[in-house]
């Protein structure tokens, strides 16, 4: 996951530099930059299934709904999304929504991780926050 987590940062920034007329690797620049990561555990009281569809209801209406990656026999499901976050919403950040059955319905993990240039933004820890709020 962290390793395609990079990828999908370093696509989306690489985009962005392209719209801004970057033409000297954006792409690489991002994979060097520092990532801002946070992730915060949420219980809901929703079955997995149902836990799984409104985290990619939310992840559509805040930004991209990516994938899921279905969980096994003891393996959790996970929700992938892309958000825009920092000033301007300028900043992309993946949001990945880990879910486990628990006693009172499903465990939460929600992780937010994006590439933070020389102006600190925080963004992941936003992105994380935003999509925690959304879920609860």
């Amino acid at each position: 996951m962290i390793a395609d987590e990079d990828e999908l940062l370093a696509s989306a920034i690489a985009d962005l530099g392209r719209l801004v007329g970057a033409r000297h690797g954006p792409e690489f620049a991002a994979r060097r930059m520092r990532k801002n990561v946070l992730e915060l555990d949420l219980d809901v009281s929703m079955t997995p299934d149902a836990a799984a569809k409104r985290a990619e209801e939310v992840l559509a209406d805040e930004g991209a709904f990516i994938r899921t990656e279905p969980g096994g026999q003891d393996a959790p499901v996970e929700v992938i999304g892309l958000i825009a976050v920092g000033f301007g919403n300028l900043n992309p950040a993946v949001v990945t929504v880990t879910i486990r059955p628990s006693e009172y319905g499903s465990r939460l993990v929600v992780r937010g991780a994006a590439k933070e240039g020389l102006i600190k933004q925080r963004a992941g820890e936003a992105a994380a926050k935003r999509i925690a709020d959304a879920l609860a």
